[in-house]
């Protein structure tokens, strides 16, 4: 599947065909233990969900600038997505890094916050089910897990410029063009396995492909370890968490 950046959102080519899709889309396994599976549906209603809390609450439209130093995680690829299907320009981060210039900074630990106080923040809690964050919240500070069931699990997006800059991280700067349509790389079929020891920014453009190839993506946190029984269980075709 070919995603094609017109005038609507990229995002909005790569999820609508999956909208109403029952199969797993994303699988993720925490250290903790949690095996949540989100299909093509589910994961389209958070992203929903999130990119209409962010509009609504924060205003975030194209041009718009968000940092994050969220680790890999099923809520950081909705997240992104979000913001991708607003137009807005993602910046992966260090915690603790001053993300320099930006509208919005999203972390799951405000206490390595570096952002002043004319940022607005979005604190995301990791556990799958938690309904609210837990820690103290910076002042003006929004609470995601609290907030986001709240909003509309369906989102009409409006035009977006293609070439602006949609992620931009250590590794470099990324158009939606080029983050959508890296038609050069040939992905093989069949269900992937992806870890997150890598930088965020490469663990999205990872599944960016994955899923731009019709595959479903098994997200394993850093220290689960990787068994035969999960590896039959999933039916992973493709393990990439051993490349470096």
């Amino acid at each position: 599947m070919i995603i094609e950046t017109n005038s609507l959102s990229p995002v909005e080519s790569l999820l609508a065909p999956l909208r109403h899709s029952t199969r797993p889309f994303l699988t993720w396994y925490s250290k903790s233990g949690e095996r949540v599976e989100l299909s093509g549906r589910v994961f389209d209603n958070w992203v929903a969900k999130s990119a209409n809390l962010l509009h609504e609450e924060f205003d975030l439209a194209s041009g718009a600038v968000v940092a994050t130093d969220l680790p890999g995680h099923w809520k950081s690829a909705a997240l992104a997505l979000a913001i991708w299907h607003l137009g807005a320009e993602l910046r992966c981060v260090e915690p603790g890094t001053n993300p320099g210039d930006v509208d919005i900074f999203i972390t799951a630990d405000t206490t390595t916050l570096a952002v002043n106080g004319t940022v607005e923040v979005l604190a995301v809690p990791l556990p799958s089910l938690a309904m609210a964050y837990d820690g103290e919240l910076p002042l003006g500070a929004t609470d995601y897990a609290s907030e986001v069931r709240s909003y509309a699990d369906s989102f009409s997006p409006s035009p977006i410029e293609v070439t602006a800059t949609a992620l931009d991280s250590a590794a470099g700067k990324f158009t939606y063009t080029e983050l959508f349509t890296a038609d050069d790389i040939q992905v093989p079929e069949g269900s992937t396995l992806v870890g997150t020891s890598w930088p965020l920014a490469r663990i999205l453009q990872t599944l960016i492909s994955q899923w731009s190839a019709g595959n479903s993506v098994i997200l394993v946190e850093q220290a689960v370890e990787i068994t035969d029984a999960l590896l039959r269980g999933e039916q992973v075709a493709h393990r990439l968490d051993q490349e470096a």
